[in-house]
């Protein structure tokens, strides 16, 4: 298989820090790609706005595009809340591990006014790490070559150039922005101007998307079909009233990168001179190191970005999604309740059964109603419950409703679906007469060992 850049950046990609992890071929099947067999290597840059999610989805979903790591920056959101979402994106949508790196501080300006609604990812955030953690890019050894895509300020790439100088000529970045004529202006540039003149000065080459699209953006967002991780979280963000943060900026640049026969770069080149607002005038010249990439007139930007968001996951097993071994599971059970016995054994089931149901990776994005009476044995149901499925107390995402009967559970996801999972008829006897004949102990084991299809009636509605 190809890999290809450019030119400018013929030489394989060089990052030592990057080994930690096997570099990921995210290979999925979207209408518009690059030709078969070509792989672009890329380094992704991100302040994770709700933009930048959409576009790494995008990224994710797109065939011939690699992504070798992650790194954030201080923008739209800090550069460590941007590093959690980033793993929490990633492994929401079942990814294999990439290597994430939060970014050098900086900055000029005072946070924006939309951070909070940035970091909590317009109110529906990513669950936080589960098992990728992020390292500081400043104690690495990364130096860049290659493709930078940069969705961000330009904080890191200045900090990389300040501490190893001449580091970026061998690098390729694309940033979106503004463009009107021969003017280059944006919130990549401005946020830390200082960041931006450095890199315009010393990247070896650049490539400045112009994020100008007269479509519909809300109508794009909610033409989303499909139960990807990407569409669901797409759907959510832009459902109901909610219609804020919903430009295509950094969707635009990923489709750039990903969808090259949707646009055509400039024949000219140009040099960067730097004003004091912050942006940039384009100097057309022979030498210059920028060219401008546009979208082409017949383009159709949504048939890239649906494909790439409507693809099937990656094939590979969610970790979230882990069945533990029986032994483990039954340790689990025992260390957490304080023994073994055929409520909390069953609330466990039922908890398992609920996320193979749902399609559910637990723990987040689904929510568990119990309705059980509030006394030992039943109420242990609750503690099998909660480790079943992951929905805890502390999380608010389980909750009691008081029932004399036979105690059931009722299991909501984010998706829609509902689960309801009940003990059937005469099962509550058999536990008595268990435990009174055999003890706690061997009841619990026992209610382990008899299958789900003699213990349980499940109905769903969708």
């Amino acid at each position: 298989m190809k890999r290809v850049r450019s030119a400018a950046a013929a030489a394989a990609l060089v990052i030592s820090a990057l080994l930690a992890y096997p570099l990921p071929a995210h290979c999925r099947a979207t209408d518009v790609a690059p030709p078969a067999g070509e792989v672009r290597v890329l380094i992704v840059d991100t302040d994770m706005g709700l933009d930048d999610a959409r576009a790494i989805f995008a990224l994710l979903g797109s065939r011939g595009i690699e992504i070798a790591a992650f790194c954030t920056v201080e923008g739209s959101a800090s550069s460590v809340k941007a590093a959690d979402n980033v793993i929490g994106l990633i492994e929401s949508a079942g990814a294999a591990p990439i290597t994430v790196y939060r970014g050098f501080q900086g900055g000029t300006k005072e946070p924006p006014q939309w951070r909070e609604h940035a970091e909590g990812l317009g109110g529906h955030p990513f669950p936080p790490p589960r098992t990728l953690s992020h390292n500081p890019l400043a104690d690495t050894a990364v130096r860049p070559e290659g493709v930078w895509l940069a969705l961000g300020p330009l904080t890191n790439l200045a900090g990389l150039e300040r501490r190893d100088p001449g580091t970026l000529r061998d690098v390729e970045v694309w940033i979106p922005g503004s463009l009107d004529g021969k003017t280059v202006d944006g919130w990549n540039f401005g946020y830390d101007p200082e960041a931006a003149r450095l890199v315009m000065e010393k990247a070896g080459t650049i490539f400045l998307v112009d994020v100008s699209w007269k479509g519909d953006p809300v109508r794009l967002l909610r033409d989303v079909e499909g139960n990807t991780p990407a569409a669901r979280w797409i759907m959510e963000t832009v459902g109901g009233d909610t219609e804020t943060h919903v430009f295509l900026y950094d969707e635009i640049a990923s489709a750039a990168v990903a969808a090259p026969d949707l646009f055509e770069v400039s024949g000219e080149t140009f040099e960067p001179i730097a004003r004091a607002d912050g942006g940039f005038s384009l100097k057309e010249s022979d030498s210059g190191r920028v060219r401008i990439v546009r979208l082409k007139k017949d383009a159709v930007l949504e048939r890239y970005l649906h494909g790439a968001w409507e693809a099937p996951g990656t094939g590979l097993e969610d970790h979230a999604h882990h069945v533990p071994s029986a032994g483990d599971a039954l340790a689990l059970i025992r260390n957490f309740h304080g023994h073994l016995g055929p409520f909390v054994v069953l609330g466990y089931r039922m908890g398992r059964l609920a996320l193979d149901e749902t399609g559910s990776s637990g723990h987040f994005g689904i929510s568990a109603e119990v309705h059980s009476l509030l006394e030992p044995p039943r109420s242990c149901l609750i503690d099998g419950v909660q480790l079943g499925s992951g929905c805890t107390l502390g999380k608010g995402n389980i909750s009691v409703e008081l029932f004399d009967g036979p105690p059931f559970a009722v299991f909501r996801t984010a998706g829609s679906a509902t689960v309801t999972i009940r003990l059937l008829p005469g099962i509550l006897a058999m536990v008595k007469r268990s435990v009174d004949s055999e003890g706690v102990e061997r009841a619990g084991m026992k209610f382990w060992e008899i299958d789900e299809s003699e213990l349980f009636e499940i109905s769903e509605d969708r």
